[in-house]
């Protein structure tokens, strides 16, 4: 005889709902751990909405795949215009015979700069505390106080070609920074898919492809589509790994749903408790509320 695998009842008297976990749930538990907003998204409960999914399937949506993509190629263009306007300025400012060591050592002072504020947090975590960490502080400071102060003497003193090489530089730094981060982001998003079928997790991200059972993961914090503050989910491993998840990614609502009922075994509401949430879902849907 079928019983739930969360409140473990006998359900002799009703349907089943067979989740891709592999279990039988009864729907009580079932709409017990799905909250309001799914009923409000999908357009129906959780229990039909299953049946109709058997295999949850987790991939980037296309238009966040479109936002992605262009978060990349954006700042590129715009980096690339960085270093033509770059290149005029060098070009204006040697034709004026103006001194090379001011621009060397200007250009030289900027880039130490940036890759000083890149690594400072890695840099700050190995020197752990102290004179050394002080030390960095004050140079990265002192550098960053300094520079936009000596660009602006030198525009004074020079003219605009010191103008087109901070601005081509200054674009150059901040959009090929907004652009590295862009390419990682659409590079996590490419390829990626997530499946859960009859209890197994099957991962597929471009050329790497993993399988493991619903009963290795120990540890789970799905976050819902719409949570406030929320930016992505994980599931963590028996053996140790933890595999981030996204809150674009489709299909991770009902997976969120999945997980509670796979960890948590508390026996769900009366019915006189489910009725009124199914009348609170009701209003919220028809916008009585």
């Amino acid at each position: 005889m079928t019983t739930c695998s969360r409140c473990q009842r006998n359900l002799f008297a009703e349907k089943p709902v067979h989740l891709p976990d592999s279990r039988d749930y009864c729907a009580a538990c079932c709409e017990s751990m799905a909250t309001d907003s799914f009923e409000m998204e999908t357009g129906e409960r959780f229990t039909q909405w299953i049946e109709k999914h058997p295999r949850l399937v987790m991939r980037y949506q296309p238009m966040e795949l479109s936002v992605r993509r262009l978060s990349f190629f954006f700042p590129l263009a715009a980096a690339v215009g960085g270093i033509a306007v770059f290149g005029i300025g060098c070009v204006k400012y040697i034709v004026a015979g103006l001194p090379l060591l001011y621009l060397a050592l200007g250009v030289t002072a900027i880039l130490i700069l940036a890759a000083l504020i890149l690594t400072y947090p890695k840099a700050s975590a190995r020197l752990g505390g102290g004179f050394g960490l002080l030390a960095l502080k004050l140079f990265v400071t002192g550098l960053s106080l300094a520079a936009p102060i000596v660009a602006l003497l030198g525009m004074i003193r020079f003219g605009r070609p010191v103008g087109f090489i901070v601005l081509g530089l200054s674009s150059i730094l901040l959009f090929g920074w907004l652009a590295s981060r862009g390419l990682v982001a659409f590079m996590r998003a490419q390829n990626f898919e997530l499946t859960l079928e009859d209890g197994v997790f099957h991962l597929t991200h471009g050329p790497r492809a993993e399988t493991f059972g619903m009963d290795d993961v120990e540890r789970a914090c799905v976050v819902r589509p719409g949570t406030i503050g929320a930016t992505e989910g994980a599931l963590g491993l028996k053996n140790g790994l933890m595999l981030t998840l996204d809150t674009c990614l489709s299909d991770l609502h009902a997976l969120g749903v999945v997980m509670d009922l796979h960890f948590n075994r508390e026996f769900p509401p009366s019915a006189e408790d489910l009725a009124r949430v199914r009348r609170d879902k009701l209003r919220k849907i028809r916008g009585l509320s």
